[in-house]
């Protein structure tokens, strides 16, 4: 890994920009709380990449507010701290696209330089992701994201193209989500450059749910054995435009897959003041081509006749957030199944589903699939897809 570091660094060199000579210490700026418009620097110590505020010696000389929650930080650190260390540079533009550069400190000089094979080699990027020293419990989340993570990403794609699309295109602000399903290292690198325990685990959380969501969607196309009738998927986060458009070479029929994995209110109480609170489950599948509908408006189509065949709720397993609690759970899914009355409901989840939630979810009539990254619940839940939306 290193010494694809120090193929970086034979580049001409580029101005260091957030890393200044000051005497003899080096003064190096940083701006935190996010992946938009932020600069993140990061120091290997010969063991592992820590966060320049980490560094032995090191004193906070400036705190400034940027606005949206960044805060730019200006650090002083010793001259014999940074000397013959290997520094990584990762900024992230306005927009949320990522720049990385390289830097190394020798004899009070400072040379900087791109580094594109970590956006261009995952597995590079995956080794240098793992290589961060971990901040508190996020560390759980980056072994189950290194153990299910790639392997469903990978699985997303190979129905992609199956299916005769060419590609998914994201949409708004699908653009993690795009990076995490075509580059999972390096999207795991850009959660791990964040500089709180906790800005790691809320990155890694939203991530690995919308790639299971997304994976999801594609077990039940693979199910059909649906050949796409458009050259492409799409994923955008605000609007109910359908994922894909199917037919079944099992069933003979179409189908139309609607994913929704995050509605955002504020935007769907602007379009539709009236719309419900709850107003669509991650994935819904209807029979027959349908088009878009506007946010919040699915209910709509069932309101005129069109029920639809299946729906279907994905869950992390992973309790640490409200949306995953098992109270919140039969709630949400009671209020989708009165609104949209689908004919089959599932629940889906990354991990070990609470034993109680499962007794609950039985009694309200929905089909549960625990650890659907494992080859043994995937082919349970393509027979199970097969048998709701061919009959």
């Amino acid at each position: 890994m290193l010494n694809q570091f120090r193929e970086c660094l034979k580049c001409d060199g580029e101005p260091p920009g957030l890393i200044r000579v000051v005497d003899s210490d080096y003064e190096i700026d940083q701006v935190v709380g996010g992946t938009q418009g932020t600069d993140c620097v990061y120091v290997y110590d010969g063991d592992s990449f820590i966060n320049v505020r980490y560094l032995r010696g090191c004193e906070l000389v400036a705190r400034r507010e940027r606005g949206r929650g960044r805060l730019e930080e200006t650090y002083r650190v010793p001259g014999d701290v940074l000397e013959g260390k290997l520094i990584l540079l990762m900024s992230f533009s306005n927009s949320g696209n990522a720049f990385l550069k390289v830097c190394e400190v020798s004899g009070n000089s400072v040379k900087c330089c791109g580094c594109p094979p970590l956006e261009e080699d995952d597995e590079l990027a995956t080794q240098v992701a793992a290589k961060f020293k971990p901040l508190g419990e996020e560390i759980g989340l980056v072994r189950l994201y290194l153990n299910t993570i790639p392997k469903l990403a990978g699985e997303v794609l190979d129905v992609v193209r199956r299916s005769g699309a060419g590609e998914i295109l994201f949409a708004g602000r699908a653009k993690r989500f795009r990076e995490t399903i075509y580059s999972p290292g390096f999207s795991l690198l850009t959660s791990m450059v964040l500089d709180t325990a906790e800005r790691r685990a809320r990155s890694l959380l939203i991530k690995m749910s919308h790639v299971v969501e997304l994976a999801t969607a594609a077990k039940v196309v693979e199910s059909l054995n649906g050949a796409s009738l458009e050259d492409h998927w799409w994923v955008e986060f605000t609007w109910n435009r359908p994922l894909v458009t199917i037919r079944s070479e099992v069933t003979g029929r179409e189908y139309t897959v609607f994913f929704q994995p995050s509605i955002l209110p504020p935007i769907v109480r602007l379009s539709y003041p009236t719309a419900p609170k709850h107003v669509v489950p991650d994935i819904v599948v209807f029979e027959g081509k349908i088009g878009g509908v506007g946010p919040g408006r699915l209910h709509e189509l069932i309101e005129s006749g069109n029920v639809p065949l299946l729906a279907i709720e994905v869950k992390t397993g992973l309790q640490l957030v409200r949306w995953e609690r098992p109270d919140y759970v039969i709630s949400q899914l009671r209020t989708y199944k009165n609104l949209l009355k689908p004919k089959n409901f599932a629940l889906v989840s990354l991990r070990d589903v609470d034993p109680l939630l499962k007794v609950k979810l039985k009694a309200l009539g929905v089909e549960v699939f625990e650890n659907i990254a494992s080859d043994i619940t995937q082919r349970k839940f393509r027979d199970y897809v097969l048998k709701a939306l061919a009959t």
